[in-house]
C-alpha cells in the first residue's frame, strides 16, 4: 500500500510487534494454577486481550473475586511478569512483518515509538533481547507506567503525540486490538491500521480503523516523508 509517510509512527507492542497476547494469557494461566484455580488460556485471553494491566486486573478481579481476593494488582502483576519473562525467553515471538515495517520507517527517517499496555521494564528488556531498542524512541514512547488511563482511552496516544511534538494528523498508529484501535482513533489519529496476529480472538473493530492483511502491505516502497 503506497501512502505518504507520516512524521511519527506509533506501534502497539503486544500483538503488533510481538505476538505475546497469548503468552501473557499462558503466563496468567500458570499463575492461576499456582493459586490452585487453573483457567484456560483462551478464557483469560478473551477477558484481557488488548487491555492495559490495571484494566486487565480489574476484569480478572470481577470474574474471579475469591481467587484474587488476597492479591493486589502489583502482587499479581509481579507473579505474572515472572512467568511471562520465562516464556518469552524460550522463544521470542517476534512478528517479522511488523518489524520489517518498523525498519523501513526508520530508514525513511520516520520517528517511531510505542504505546503499550505493558510495563516499560518488560518492553525495554524484550526489545533489547531482540536487537530492536534502537528502532523505537524510548523518550517518546508510552508504557502502561505512564498512562493515566489505559486503552481504549486515548491518554497514551495523546501523551505520545505530545512527547513527539506532532499533531494527530502527522502520525499513524499500528494496532491489533479493538481497544487499541479505539484509543488511537479517539486521539485523532485517523490513519490507524489494524492487523490482528494469528490466534487473536474475533473482535469488532471501529469502522474507521483501516484493516490490512499483513504489515508488509504498508508503506512499501516508502515515499517521501511529509515536511
Amino acid at each position: 500500500m503506497k501512502s505518504t509517510l507520516p512524521r511519527v509512527a506509533l506501534f502497539d507492542v503486544d500483538g503488533t510487534l510481538f505476538n505475546t497476547e497469548h503468552l501473557w494469557s499462558e503466563a496468567l494461566s500458570l499463575v492461576f494454577e499456582e493459586l490452585g484455580h487453573r483457567q484456560s488460556t483462551e478464557r483469560l485471553m478473551a477477558l484481557t486481550y488488548g487491555l492495559a494491566w490495571p484494566d486487565a486486573y480489574a476484569a480478572l478481579r470481577r470474574t474471579y473475586p475469591e481467587v484474587l481476593a488476597e492479591l493486589s494488582a502489583n502482587q499479581l502483576g509481579h507473579r505474572l511478569c515472572v512467568c511471562f519473562d520465562r516464556l518469552f525467553q524460550l522463544a521470542p515471538p517476534v512478528i517479522e512483518s511488523s518489524v520489517a515495517l518498523l525498519r523501513r520507517l526508520n530508514e525513511a527517517g520516520v520517528k517511531c515509538a510505542y504505546v503499550s499496555g505493558s510495563p516499560r521494564r518488560t518492553i525495554e528488556t524484550n526489545l533489547a533481547r531482540c536487537g530492536m531498542t534502537h528502532l523505537l524512541d524510548a523518550a517518546c514512547s508510552v508504557p502502561s507506567d505512564d498512562m493515566p488511563r489505559g486503552k481504549p482511552f486515548p491518554d497514551g496516544y495523546l501523551l505520545a503525540l505530545e512527547r513527539c511534538g506532532v499533531s494527530a494528523a502527522e502520525a499513524v498508529a499500528f494496532e491489533d486490538s479493538r481497544v487499541g484501535s479505539t484509543a488511537a482513533l479517539a486521539a485523532g489519529i485517523t490513519r490507524t491500521f489494524v492487523c490482528p496476529p494469528p490466534g487473536a480472538p474475533a473482535q469488532s473493530y471501529p469502522p474507521a480503523a483501516i484493516r490490512v492483511n499483513a504489515w508488509d502491505e504498508l508503506f512499501n516502497p516508502p515515499t517521501v516523508a511529509t515536511p
